[in-house]
């Protein structure tokens, strides 16, 4: 009797836990569909921002790809990506976040700030 109690506790804690798990895995696909309508909609706008530019100008193809390329290098690596781009802070000239509102290591107010 007592080993079927200390099964039952068990198993109501495995239970508990699955369901963590589920609301954890509902609530990420939630924010994947959102993420998503968003990937969708700045594709769109890209793609209709490029066709008005190439209607519109003598731009091409090939422009484009060395524009990308130009600036997927900027931080020194062409990796499909853009790299965080630090700040260095005039006060202590210091790299920081540039989500911050402060420098972490002075203090001093974002305002002050220049890109590295």
């Amino acid at each position: 009797m007592l080993w079927e109690s200390y099964q039952q506790t068990k198993i109501t804690r495995a239970e508990r836990t699955a369901e963590k798990a589920q609301t954890k895995a509902d609530r990420h696909a939630g924010d994947i569909a959102h993420i998503k309508y968003h990937l969708d909609r700045l594709s769109l706008s890209c793609k209709a921002m490029w066709e008005l530019l190439r209607e519109h100008s003598h731009l091409t193809e090939d422009d484009i790809e060395k524009k990308i390329l130009e600036i997927d290098s900027r931080d020194g690596q062409a990796a499909g990506k853009i790299a965080i781009q630090f700040l260095k802070c005039e006060s202590c000239g210091k790299p920081t976040n540039p989500k911050r509102n402060s420098c972490v290591m002075c203090g001093a107010p974002k305002r002050v700030w220049c890109g590295i």
